[in-house]
């Protein structure tokens, strides 16, 4: 009897091995020609496998079981694809607002003077060009780590620049005394020709020898202790600058001297001196940039519309099964246990 069941088992395993590669052509064959309907069949032998595996009886409360099962997995599957593609959506929409959006220059630079000049000079490099010094904040950090030319316009073409010059005076004799004085702000190109100019006038602020006797006295513990000092804050707001064809490479800030006085006299005292520079964006770019927030939502949310509906029209079959009825057609006197389509009277 082993010997029989030994035979047999040898006699199945060599009609495993022939017919194994058949059957795998043939599926593989199936798969790529009907790929839904080989996953259904495959689905339903793993179904029954299962069935049979756990002893369960093919009864109507376990086919609606598993019917509740599967709906439950499939509503899971559609939630997740769902936010995958919604996911995806978003992230088209961050690369489009990337090249659509357009970010207006907002930097502040320190200013130092070389005091070596008859009237005061500071230059602040816009772009990483031989000979400008430390570059400054427009420069992209990167370039200048990589050692790599930076992008020969650091300020868009057309674009409104507002230049404000802020002073940290202290309110000594000297520089009440000395009354207004002026500030040149020139714009260079990489060449070191002047593209553009702008000056402002500018004094401190008059205060009465009352007022600033009774000032002195409130103010006296803070000074004392070192939270307050006796200066002042001058702001000096430029005249609008629009870059224009040829790319600005240097800012050059100008304390310009008095003309009745001598060298080294008629310039401020000053502790400290900055620079602030902000562009104005052209009129289409500027309505992006404020609405940046809500055209991307936007853009996002069609994207995920047109994926959505790509999906439904390429995979329809596999995520909406077609229930439509049959009509059936037989001869006269045939009897059909199909309800027609029409009335009958």
């Amino acid at each position: 009897m082993s010997m029989m069941k030994f035979v047999g088992f040898q006699f199945n395993l060599f009609l495993d091995f022939v017919t194994f590669p058949i059957w795998l052509s043939y599926s593989s064959t199936m798969l790529f020609l009907f790929p839904f309907q080989t996953l259904r069949q495959v689905r339903g032998y793993l179904v029954r496998k299962f069935l049979t595996m756990l002893g369960v009886s093919g009864n109507i409360i376990t086919m609606k079981a598993i019917r509740l099962g599967w709906g439950f997995f499939w509503s899971i599957f559609v939630c997740f694809m769902l936010l995958g593609v919604l996911a995806s959506g978003f992230l088209f929409g961050g690369f489009l607002m990337g090249y659509l959006l357009e970010k207006p220059i907002q930097a502040t630079e320190t200013l130092n003077f070389d005091y070596t000049k008859t009237s005061p000079v500071a230059f602040v490099p816009i772009t990483n060009h031989p000979g400008m010094g430390n570059p400054s904040s427009l420069i992209v950090k990167d370039n200048v780590k990589a050692g790599k030319d930076a992008s020969p316009r650091a300020i868009p073409y057309n674009h409104k620049l507002q230049l404000t010059v802020s002073l940290t005076v202290p309110e000594s004799d000297y520089n009440r005394n000395l009354g207004v004085f002026q500030v040149r702000v020139e714009f260079l190109s990489a060449n070191g020709k002047v593209t553009g100019s702008s000056s402002y006038p500018c004094m401190m602020k008059f205060k009465s020898q009352p007022i600033q006797f009774v000032e002195t006295i409130i103010k006296s513990a803070p000074l004392i202790a070192g939270f307050q000092s006796e200066s002042q804050i001058l702001n000096i707001k430029m005249s609008e600058f629009t870059e224009g064809l040829e790319p600005t490479a240097c800012l050059k800030v100008i304390l310009e001297q008095r003309a009745e006085y001598l060298a080294g006299a008629g310039i401020p005292e000053i502790y400290a001196a900055s620079l602030s520079l902000e562009s104005e964006l052209p009129q289409f770019k500027k309505i992006i940039w404020n609405w940046r927030r809500t055209i991307f939502v936007w853009i996002s949310f069609m994207c995920f519309a047109t994926e959505l509906l790509i999906i439904l029209a390429a995979c329809r079959s596999m995520i909406i099964r077609k229930g439509m009825p049959k009509i059936a057609y037989a001869k006269k006197g045939s009897a059909l246990n199909i309800i027609p389509w029409y009335k009958t009277r």
